[in-house]
């Protein structure tokens, strides 16, 4: 039997290294009183953003914050990632997925779940977004019933800005309660739908077996040992033609074109039918692409950051046993991924109580070339 160290080098070493890796950057140490960061985005004058989301920590510190020179100040003000008494959709409950789109609004997209209370109170879960030359909020888009349920669980997501009067929302629902599905929201008009419910490009591969900071882990809804779920990381085209999603508990790439995805005349059959297999991936939790086309994967298993050409050719950008125990949000720019590590996988509710995790929660950032 090989020892579990040479598994990993024979999985690393099946994926192209670049002609000269280089090391990330580490850009900011969080300490106490902060908590755990998940999702990350960057605009094109490099302004980074973070997000702080309550679905596994309730905390009482601002869930959006901007980066300014490794230090965290509320964005865009203190108000509105502070809990508040009364209507949900004036703040920021639990921020996950973001993204800067080619007009520098950030989008952020806020699961409304808070840990302890089973439900997502109405108003909770929404898209925001946020002008980030003006640093105003432009746009508030609330899900609502029936595509809001209590099993939601909202990860990431993508704007298209070429389908509707204001663009098209893409929502990826990995599930809290085994189910899964993508959400589809028209910005202007607010009309929204759940599709590919269960379907198997957005739900956990069957059997799902992963390597956990070298410990063989598999897929159980009962005693979860690893974060786990369905679609999860999405990714977008630089035409915006094409969307893009993998799953948390899978290793396949599926699209989507996005002429069909936004059409809302287009029957669920014909989405099922018009579902296109990628090929497959490292493991992965956050996705982001370039303007080239190239995707980029957080590969927890490898612990390595790894890029997708447009040929469907991998290389390793990184590779940090110590650091890269999760990489969780990714996001591009001018060059450069930036992920967030939030060591998710060390929670105490996936380790029989034991809070695992390590300070200071890094982020880095990571030459693409």
């Amino acid at each position: 039997m090989k020892p579990l160290s040479l598994i990993a080098a024979v999985l690393i070493a099946a994926i192209s290294p670049l002609t000269s890796q280089a090391a990330s950057d580490v850009i900011a140490k969080i300490e106490a009183p902060y908590p755990d960061v998940s999702g990350i985005a960057v605009n094109q004058e490099n302004r980074i953003f973070l997000g702080f989301p309550r679905h596994s920590d309730e905390h009482d510190q601002p869930a959006l914050m901007e980066l300014i020179q490794g230090k965290l100040r509320p964005y865009p003000n203190s108000a509105l990632g502070h809990p508040q008494q009364g209507n949900y959709t004036k703040w920021l409950v639990s921020p996950h997925g973001m993204f800067v789109d080619s007009n520098d609004v950030l989008w952020v997209l806020d699961d409304g779940k808070i840990s302890g209370h089973p439900s997502i109170p109405q108003g909770a879960a929404k898209v925001v977004a946020i002008d980030t030359h003006t640093n105003k909020v432009v746009k508030t888009v609330v899900i609502t019933p029936p595509v809001l349920n209590d099993s939601s669980h909202y990860n990431d997501l993508r704007i298209d800005l070429i389908h509707g009067k204001e663009g098209t929302l893409y929502i990826a629902n990995s599930g809290f309660k085994q189910r899964y599905s993508l959400v589809v929201i028209d910005v202007a008009s607010g009309q929204q739908r759940e599709v590919l419910v269960d379907h198997p490009s957005t739900s956990p591969d069957p059997g799902f077996m992963a390597f956990i900071e070298n410990k063989p882990v598999v897929f159980n809804t009962e005693t979860p040992k690893l974060p786990q779920g369905g679609i999860d990381g999405v990714s977008l085209s630089p035409d915006s033609k094409t969307f893009y999603w993998t799953s948390l508990s899978g290793r396949k790439l599926f699209s989507l074109p996005t002429a069909i995805l936004s059409d809302f005349s287009v029957s669920e059959a014909k989405l099922e039918q018009a579902v296109k297999f990628e090929g497959e991936h490292p493991a992965n939790d956050g996705m982001a692409e370039d303007e080239k086309g190239n995707l980029y994967f957080g590969a927890y298993e490898q612990q390595s950051l790894v890029k997708r050409d447009t040929k469907g050719k991998f290389y390793l950008l990184d590779h940090n046993v110590h650091d890269l125990g999760w990489p969780d949000g990714l996001a591009y720019r001018n060059g450069y991924l930036y992920t967030t590590l939030g060591q998710w996988n060390r929670t105490a509710d996936l380790n029989d109580n034991h809070d695992l995790r390590q300070r200071p929660f890094l982020v880095i950032r990571t030459p693409t070339h």
